[in-house]
């Protein structure tokens, strides 16, 4: 470990290559977070696609955001070699890079970056210069972990700090602003998240997200706010269930940035979602999330952080990570109105009970 430290001792500058999704973005936060106590002085940059600059830009580890755009066909050649000029530019010793991708190596090699840490695989290990193994165990631990077992392989890793969002003072005014001029300050507010960008194995009947937001409302006079991408097929199905629920419901699909989406969430009770980005999205600002979980993993993907409830059941085909169910999609069939009910109740409860007290 010593001789780990030595070999990086002089590093001023490194650049986090950041991964492609919303949840992944979100439980990167603790690895970069062990980055910087290990590097305290260096300038971290991250290299981020343009969507998600502005999550880069509330983690207050980084110093410095490079957004990227990547077309596709012939012109991604020319998009790889603009990002390497812009590293070069840059005064960078070492580069981690998170995703497992080819292209993440091949850009930040030439980037002409000295030190590069990365997986292996892909065809890419002649690109870094630290290359790490991943063992059976390690893809078995929660994603979270995943990211810090490279920064670990640098020296050490301080224990986990949880992911967090910095939200700034002008994105939360735009809430409270916002919630305003909707008659839902001082309400009861229930975020509901029914899509989800990996495939449509993940997403728990629209009805039932309905009939869920019905039975909130009438119960406890809450409000329901859908969130989604801007995505048609997304839009569509929450336009379907905010219909079924009715008045009492705002549909905010594709209406807000990922910060003014952080900023909505905090200032909801919980957050009823499939496995999804915005999940994390709400764990990152303290709002208690209900999960529910059909082909993906829970021990890898859960939301991080206390207070959270994953429902599921238990299936002889889950978790299959398919992106689309050819067993008739029993994981989450077989998860009912009052199932997802019985525990939003609880913590609802559990929550009116604490404000009480």
């Amino acid at each position: 470990m010593a001789s780990i430290r030595e070999k990086y001792r002089d590093v001023q500058g490194i650049v986090v290559k950041g991964t492609n999704w919303v949840g992944d973005t979100i439980r990167s936060f603790p690895a970069v977070h062990s980055l910087r106590t290990i590097f305290p002085q260096a300038h971290i940059y991250v290299l981020a696609k343009f969507h998600l600059a502005e999550l880069w830009g509330a983690n207050p580890d980084i110093d410095e955001v490079i957004p990227y755009d990547m077309p596709k066909g012939v012109r991604r050649i020319f998009a790889e070699l603009k990002i390497a000029r812009l590293l070069r530019g840059r005064k960078i010793d070492l580069a981690v890079v998170l995703p497992r991708s080819f292209s993440s190596a091949w850009m930040v090699f030439l980037g002409g970056i000295p030190y590069r840490i990365g997986y292996v695989g892909e065809a890419r290990d002649w690109l870094l210069t630290e290359r790490v193994k991943r063992s059976p165990d390690l893809l078995g631990k929660h994603r979270m972990y995943y990211y810090l077992h490279l920064i670990n392989r640098l020296g050490g890793c301080a224990p986990p700090l949880l992911p967090q969002l910095s939200l700034n003072g002008k994105v939360q005014g735009w809430s409270e602003e916002f919630l305003t001029q909707k008659g839902l300050r001082g309400k009861l507010l229930i975020g509901f998240n029914p899509g989800a960008t990996y495939g449509e194995a993940k997403c728990w009947p629209p009805e039932r997200f309905a009939e869920l937001g019905k039975r909130l409302i009438k119960d406890y006079d809450a409000s329901i706010l859908i969130f989604g991408s801007p995505n048609p097929k997304e839009m569509a199905l929450n336009a379907v269930i905010a219909q079924g629920v009715g008045d009492g419901c705002l549909d905010m699909s594709g209406e807000t940035s990922l910060l003014q989406l952080a900023s909505l969430l905090r200032h909801c009770r919980l957050l009823v979602t499939n496995d999804t980005g915005t999940m994390h999205v709400a764990a990152a600002v303290d709002t208690r999330v209900v999960a529910i979980f059909g082909p993906t993993d829970p021990r890898t993907t859960s939301p991080l952080g206390k207070g959270h409830v994953v429902v599921r059941k238990e299936v002889p085909c889950s978790p299959c990570l398919k992106r689309v169910c050819p067993e008739g999609h029993q994981c989450m069939e077989f998860i009912k109105v009052d199932d997802v009910y019985r525990v939003v109740d609880a913590k609802l409860k559990d929550g009116l009970s604490s404000l009480e007290g």
